[in-house]
Protein backbone atom coordinates (compact mmCIF):
# COMPACT_ATOMS: atom_id res chain seq x y z
CA UNK A 1 0.00 0.00 0.00
CA UNK A 2 1.43 3.84 -0.87
CA UNK A 3 1.82 6.26 1.24
CA UNK A 4 -0.68 8.46 1.90
CA UNK A 5 0.13 12.25 -0.16
CA UNK A 6 -1.77 15.00 0.89
CA UNK A 7 -2.92 17.29 -1.67
CA UNK A 8 -2.13 21.04 -0.05
CA UNK A 9 -4.03 23.94 -1.34
CA UNK A 10 -3.37 27.38 0.27
CA UNK A 11 -5.87 30.15 -0.36
CA UNK A 12 -6.96 33.04 1.17
CA UNK A 13 -9.00 35.57 0.15
CA UNK A 14 -6.73 38.89 0.95
CA UNK A 15 -4.25 36.78 -1.40
CA UNK A 16 -6.26 37.15 -4.26
CA UNK A 17 -5.57 39.84 -6.39
CA UNK A 18 -8.65 38.51 -8.85
CA UNK A 19 -11.40 38.62 -6.03
CA UNK A 20 -12.31 41.82 -6.23
CA UNK A 21 -13.73 42.22 -3.33
CA UNK A 22 -15.35 39.04 -2.88
CA UNK A 23 -15.18 36.99 0.10
CA UNK A 24 -15.27 33.84 -1.71
CA UNK A 25 -14.02 32.22 -5.11
CA UNK A 26 -16.60 29.86 -6.52
CA UNK A 27 -13.65 28.40 -7.86
CA UNK A 28 -12.04 27.08 -5.00
CA UNK A 29 -14.84 24.70 -3.85
CA UNK A 30 -14.75 22.68 -7.63
CA UNK A 31 -11.03 22.70 -7.12
CA UNK A 32 -10.97 20.74 -3.54
CA UNK A 33 -14.29 18.61 -4.47
CA UNK A 34 -12.67 17.43 -7.92
CA UNK A 35 -9.15 16.75 -5.87
CA UNK A 36 -11.22 14.55 -3.04
CA UNK A 37 -12.34 12.66 -5.92
CA UNK A 38 -9.29 11.04 -6.28
CA UNK A 39 -6.93 11.36 -3.49
CA UNK A 40 -7.83 10.50 0.68
CA UNK A 41 -6.26 13.48 1.71
CA UNK A 42 -7.20 16.84 0.60
CA UNK A 43 -6.04 19.90 3.23
CA UNK A 44 -6.67 23.41 2.64
CA UNK A 45 -5.05 26.49 4.17
CA UNK A 46 -7.23 29.10 4.03
CA UNK A 47 -9.27 31.80 5.90
CA UNK A 48 -12.70 31.87 7.92
CA UNK A 49 -14.20 32.99 4.12
CA UNK A 50 -13.81 29.28 3.01
CA UNK A 51 -13.60 27.15 6.38
CA UNK A 52 -17.01 25.26 5.01
CA UNK A 53 -15.48 24.43 1.66
CA UNK A 54 -13.23 21.54 3.15
CA UNK A 55 -13.64 19.28 6.02
CA UNK A 56 -9.69 19.27 6.20
CA UNK A 57 -9.65 22.77 6.81
CA UNK A 58 -7.15 25.17 8.92
CA UNK A 59 -6.33 28.63 9.29
CA UNK A 60 -3.10 29.52 7.37
CA UNK A 61 -2.30 32.18 10.26
CA UNK A 62 -1.50 29.24 12.67
CA UNK A 63 1.21 28.03 10.53
CA UNK A 64 2.95 31.63 10.06
CA UNK A 65 6.81 30.26 11.50
CA UNK A 66 9.81 32.39 11.87
CA UNK A 67 11.31 31.59 8.88
CA UNK A 68 8.39 33.25 7.16
CA UNK A 69 8.72 36.11 9.31
CA UNK A 70 12.80 36.09 7.82
CA UNK A 71 11.92 35.81 4.25
CA UNK A 72 10.10 39.05 5.00
CA UNK A 73 12.61 40.90 5.95
CA UNK A 74 14.43 40.41 3.34
CA UNK A 75 11.40 40.38 0.34
CA UNK A 76 11.85 43.00 -1.86
CA UNK A 77 9.29 43.33 -4.76
CA UNK A 78 11.17 43.50 -8.15
CA UNK A 79 7.73 42.60 -10.17
CA UNK A 80 5.09 45.36 -11.67
CA UNK A 81 2.72 43.05 -9.31
CA UNK A 82 1.57 44.83 -6.46
CA UNK A 83 3.69 43.80 -3.06
CA UNK A 84 1.38 42.15 -0.98
CA UNK A 85 0.22 39.89 -4.35
CA UNK A 86 4.21 39.53 -5.01
CA UNK A 87 5.13 38.40 -1.44
CA UNK A 88 1.83 36.35 -0.97
CA UNK A 89 2.87 34.03 -3.67
CA UNK A 90 5.56 32.82 -2.09
CA UNK A 91 3.78 32.54 1.46
CA UNK A 92 2.09 28.96 0.75
CA UNK A 93 5.60 27.22 0.41
CA UNK A 94 6.76 28.38 4.02
CA UNK A 95 3.06 27.64 5.27
CA UNK A 96 3.29 24.24 3.87
CA UNK A 97 6.56 23.40 4.57
CA UNK A 98 5.26 23.64 8.75
CA UNK A 99 2.01 21.98 8.12
CA UNK A 100 4.29 19.23 7.09
CA UNK A 101 6.53 19.34 9.63
CA UNK A 102 4.23 19.57 12.56
CA UNK A 103 2.41 16.36 11.05
CA UNK A 104 5.17 14.46 10.23
CA UNK A 105 4.49 14.17 6.48
CA UNK A 106 7.52 13.35 4.20
CA UNK A 107 6.09 14.81 1.01
CA UNK A 108 3.13 16.56 -0.38
CA UNK A 109 1.59 17.77 -3.64
CA UNK A 110 0.60 21.32 -4.25
CA UNK A 111 -2.01 22.79 -6.39
CA UNK A 112 -3.21 26.25 -7.08
CA UNK A 113 -7.01 26.45 -5.95
CA UNK A 114 -8.04 27.02 -9.50
CA UNK A 115 -6.65 23.21 -10.77
CA UNK A 116 -8.73 20.37 -11.39
CA UNK A 117 -6.87 16.69 -10.40
CA UNK A 118 -7.60 13.56 -11.90
CA UNK A 119 -4.78 11.89 -10.52
CA UNK A 120 -4.60 9.70 -7.20
CA UNK A 121 -0.82 11.67 -6.27
CA UNK A 122 -0.27 8.62 -4.07
CA UNK A 123 0.03 6.21 -6.95
CA UNK A 124 2.03 8.31 -8.78
CA UNK A 125 5.21 6.19 -9.48
CA UNK A 126 7.58 9.20 -10.71
CA UNK A 127 7.47 10.97 -7.45
CA UNK A 128 9.29 8.21 -5.64
CA UNK A 129 12.15 9.19 -7.37
CA UNK A 130 12.77 13.32 -7.30
CA UNK A 131 13.16 15.36 -4.63
CA UNK A 132 10.69 18.13 -6.23
CA UNK A 133 8.87 18.14 -9.69
CA UNK A 134 7.27 21.14 -11.47
CA UNK A 135 6.33 22.75 -14.75
CA UNK A 136 8.84 23.94 -17.14
CA UNK A 137 8.36 24.46 -20.19
CA UNK A 138 11.44 24.21 -22.27
CA UNK A 139 11.77 27.76 -24.21
CA UNK A 140 13.04 30.53 -21.47
CA UNK A 141 13.62 33.02 -24.00
CA UNK A 142 11.50 36.34 -24.48
CA UNK A 143 10.69 36.19 -27.70
CA UNK A 144 10.66 40.02 -28.21
CA UNK A 145 15.04 40.16 -26.99
CA UNK A 146 17.73 38.45 -29.31
CA UNK A 147 17.82 34.68 -28.89
CA UNK A 148 19.17 32.39 -26.10
CA UNK A 149 18.59 35.04 -23.81
CA UNK A 150 17.39 32.73 -21.19
CA UNK A 151 15.52 35.52 -18.70
CA UNK A 152 11.93 33.82 -18.46
CA UNK A 153 13.00 31.91 -15.42
CA UNK A 154 9.53 29.98 -15.51
CA UNK A 155 9.19 27.32 -13.49
CA UNK A 156 5.26 27.13 -12.62
CA UNK A 157 4.29 25.03 -9.06
CA UNK A 158 0.56 25.66 -9.91
CA UNK A 159 0.76 21.53 -9.76
CA UNK A 160 4.09 20.66 -7.68
CA UNK A 161 5.82 17.72 -6.13
CA UNK A 162 8.52 18.17 -2.78
CA UNK A 163 9.93 16.17 -0.57
CA UNK A 164 9.61 18.11 2.64
CA UNK A 165 13.22 18.48 2.81
CA UNK A 166 12.94 19.67 -1.08
CA UNK A 167 10.68 22.30 0.49
CA UNK A 168 12.82 23.05 3.59
CA UNK A 169 15.80 24.14 0.84
CA UNK A 170 13.84 25.62 -1.49
CA UNK A 171 12.31 28.00 1.20
CA UNK A 172 16.01 28.61 1.98
CA UNK A 173 17.28 28.91 -0.90
CA UNK A 174 14.41 32.08 -1.62
CA UNK A 175 15.70 33.67 2.00
CA UNK A 176 19.38 33.45 0.64
CA UNK A 177 18.69 35.01 -2.94
CA UNK A 178 16.81 38.03 -1.71
CA UNK A 179 19.03 38.69 1.30
CA UNK A 180 22.74 38.09 -0.63
CA UNK A 181 22.09 37.44 -4.71
CA UNK A 182 19.67 40.79 -5.32
CA UNK A 183 22.23 41.86 -8.07
CA UNK A 184 21.76 38.17 -9.35
CA UNK A 185 18.06 38.92 -9.46
CA UNK A 186 18.17 42.40 -10.88
CA UNK A 187 19.53 41.04 -14.49
CA UNK A 188 15.67 39.61 -15.20
CA UNK A 189 14.36 42.87 -13.26
CA UNK A 190 16.27 45.25 -15.17
CA UNK A 191 15.08 43.85 -18.53
CA UNK A 192 11.21 43.93 -17.51
CA UNK A 193 12.23 47.85 -16.19
CA UNK A 194 14.04 48.58 -19.55
CA UNK A 195 11.44 47.37 -21.79
CA UNK A 196 8.00 47.94 -20.07
CA UNK A 197 7.57 44.20 -19.70
CA UNK A 198 4.34 43.12 -17.50
CA UNK A 199 5.79 40.50 -14.49
CA UNK A 200 9.38 40.27 -13.00
CA UNK A 201 10.75 38.49 -10.30
CA UNK A 202 8.52 35.93 -8.51
CA UNK A 203 8.02 32.41 -6.78
CA UNK A 204 8.41 31.14 -10.63
CA UNK A 205 11.50 32.76 -11.09
CA UNK A 206 13.16 31.34 -7.75
CA UNK A 207 11.92 27.81 -8.25
CA UNK A 208 13.51 27.93 -11.72
CA UNK A 209 16.60 29.48 -10.70
CA UNK A 210 16.72 26.68 -7.60
CA UNK A 211 15.32 23.34 -9.73
CA UNK A 212 17.89 24.44 -12.43
CA UNK A 213 20.93 23.99 -9.75
CA UNK A 214 19.87 20.60 -8.48
CA UNK A 215 21.91 17.31 -9.17
CA UNK A 216 20.68 15.26 -11.95
CA UNK A 217 17.62 13.35 -11.46
CA UNK A 218 16.53 14.97 -8.52
CA UNK A 219 13.87 17.66 -10.37
CA UNK A 220 10.92 15.77 -12.70
CA UNK A 221 9.46 18.24 -15.00
CA UNK A 222 5.74 17.39 -15.30
CA UNK A 223 5.85 19.22 -19.17
CA UNK A 224 7.04 16.13 -20.16
CA UNK A 225 5.00 13.08 -21.14
CA UNK A 226 5.00 10.24 -18.67
CA UNK A 227 5.48 6.43 -19.52
CA UNK A 228 1.75 5.95 -19.91
CA UNK A 229 1.24 9.54 -22.18
CA UNK A 230 0.26 11.39 -19.24
CA UNK A 231 1.16 15.44 -18.82
CA UNK A 232 0.13 17.77 -16.28
CA UNK A 233 -1.10 20.96 -17.84
CA UNK A 234 0.08 24.73 -16.40
CA UNK A 235 -2.62 26.61 -18.36
CA UNK A 236 -6.24 25.71 -20.02
CA UNK A 237 -5.70 28.93 -22.04
CA UNK A 238 -2.50 28.33 -23.57
CA UNK A 239 -1.89 25.71 -26.55
CA UNK A 240 1.90 25.51 -25.25
CA UNK A 241 3.15 22.79 -22.90
CA UNK A 242 6.65 21.88 -22.76
CA UNK A 243 6.48 22.80 -26.50
CA UNK A 244 5.36 26.43 -27.31
CA UNK A 245 2.32 25.78 -29.54
CA UNK A 246 1.87 22.13 -28.88
CA UNK A 247 -2.10 21.26 -28.28
CA UNK A 248 -5.01 21.60 -30.33
CA UNK A 249 -6.10 24.98 -29.39
CA UNK A 250 -10.04 26.77 -29.47
CA UNK A 251 -8.57 30.40 -30.84
CA UNK A 252 -11.95 31.97 -30.49
CA UNK A 253 -12.62 31.08 -26.43
CA UNK A 254 -8.36 30.91 -25.86
CA UNK A 255 -8.32 27.42 -24.35
CA UNK A 256 -7.19 23.98 -25.24
CA UNK A 257 -9.58 21.49 -27.29
CA UNK A 258 -10.48 19.08 -24.55
CA UNK A 259 -12.05 16.03 -25.15
CA UNK A 260 -12.91 13.12 -22.46
CA UNK A 261 -12.99 9.23 -22.00
CA UNK A 262 -14.29 7.70 -19.14
CA UNK A 263 -14.13 10.70 -16.91
CA UNK A 264 -10.43 11.78 -17.77
CA UNK A 265 -9.48 14.95 -20.24
CA UNK A 266 -7.11 14.41 -23.06
CA UNK A 267 -5.65 16.59 -25.96
CA UNK A 268 -4.75 15.95 -29.34
CA UNK A 269 -1.21 17.45 -30.20
CA UNK A 270 -0.63 19.73 -33.35
CA UNK A 271 2.60 18.03 -34.60
CA UNK A 272 1.35 14.54 -34.81
CA UNK A 273 -2.04 14.24 -33.88
CA UNK A 274 -0.61 12.27 -30.76
CA UNK A 275 -3.28 11.59 -27.57
CA UNK A 276 -1.96 13.16 -24.53
CA UNK A 277 -3.95 12.35 -21.49
CA UNK A 278 -4.06 15.78 -18.71
CA UNK A 279 -4.02 14.39 -15.32
CA UNK A 280 -4.89 18.01 -14.11
CA UNK A 281 -6.71 20.94 -15.52
CA UNK A 282 -5.55 24.96 -14.38
CA UNK A 283 -7.84 27.30 -14.81
CA UNK A 284 -5.54 30.72 -15.41
CA UNK A 285 -6.87 33.95 -14.98
CA UNK A 286 -10.21 34.36 -16.87
CA UNK A 287 -10.46 30.89 -17.82
CA UNK A 288 -11.88 30.14 -13.82
CA UNK A 289 -15.08 30.84 -15.54
CA UNK A 290 -14.81 27.48 -17.13
CA UNK A 291 -14.17 25.45 -13.73
CA UNK A 292 -17.77 25.08 -12.56
CA UNK A 293 -18.53 23.72 -16.49
CA UNK A 294 -15.82 21.42 -16.65
CA UNK A 295 -16.64 20.01 -13.01
CA UNK A 296 -19.93 19.62 -13.41
CA UNK A 297 -20.47 18.62 -17.24
CA UNK A 298 -17.06 18.05 -18.58
CA UNK A 299 -17.57 20.81 -21.14
CA UNK A 300 -16.86 24.65 -21.09
CA UNK A 301 -20.71 25.70 -20.72
CA UNK A 302 -22.53 28.04 -23.26
CA UNK A 303 -22.39 31.08 -20.84
CA UNK A 304 -18.56 31.17 -19.88
CA UNK A 305 -18.04 30.67 -23.84
CA UNK A 306 -19.84 34.16 -24.35
CA UNK A 307 -18.01 35.84 -21.12
CA UNK A 308 -14.78 34.37 -21.93
CA UNK A 309 -14.95 35.90 -25.67
CA UNK A 310 -16.09 39.21 -24.30
CA UNK A 311 -13.33 39.38 -22.16
CA UNK A 312 -10.96 38.22 -24.54
CA UNK A 313 -11.33 40.93 -26.56
CA UNK A 314 -11.54 43.90 -23.77
CA UNK A 315 -8.12 42.31 -22.79
CA UNK A 316 -7.04 42.50 -26.05
CA UNK A 317 -8.36 46.07 -26.32
CA UNK A 318 -6.12 46.90 -23.25
CA UNK A 319 -3.21 44.96 -24.04
CA UNK A 320 -3.16 47.39 -27.15
CA UNK A 321 -3.97 50.60 -25.37
CA UNK A 322 -1.06 49.94 -22.66
CA UNK A 323 1.03 48.72 -25.32
CA UNK A 324 1.69 45.28 -23.94
CA UNK A 325 1.01 43.06 -27.66
CA UNK A 326 4.21 41.55 -28.64
CA UNK A 327 4.59 43.38 -31.44
CA UNK A 328 4.51 46.87 -29.81
CA UNK A 329 7.35 44.99 -27.32
CA UNK A 330 9.28 43.94 -30.09
CA UNK A 331 9.04 48.28 -31.50
CA UNK A 332 9.86 49.27 -28.03
CA UNK A 333 13.00 47.66 -28.29
CA UNK A 334 14.07 48.33 -31.77
CA UNK A 335 13.35 52.09 -30.33
CA UNK A 336 15.08 51.35 -27.44
CA UNK A 337 18.68 50.65 -29.42
CA UNK A 338 18.78 53.22 -32.30
CA UNK A 339 18.47 55.65 -28.92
Amino acid sequence: MSKIIPVMVHHETGEKAQAAGKKNQEYLKYCIAQAKKYNEKVVLLGDEYNKAWCDDWHNANDFITEKWTKFHAVFENLSTYPTAWAEGIFKRFFLILEYLERNSFEECVIIDSDVLLYLNVSEYEPFRHCKVAAETPLLQDFAMLEKGNGLKWKTCAGFSYFTTQGLREFTDFCIDMYANHKDFLMKKWDVHRKFGMYGGVGEMALLHLWVSSLPEGEYLNLLKDDADHGVFDNSVGESSGYLEHQYEYIKRLSVKNLHWEDGRPYCYTIDGHEKTWFLNLHFVDITKIFMEGVYENQSYSAHAKFVTYMLKCRGRLADIKHGNTKWQQKLKIKRSKNV
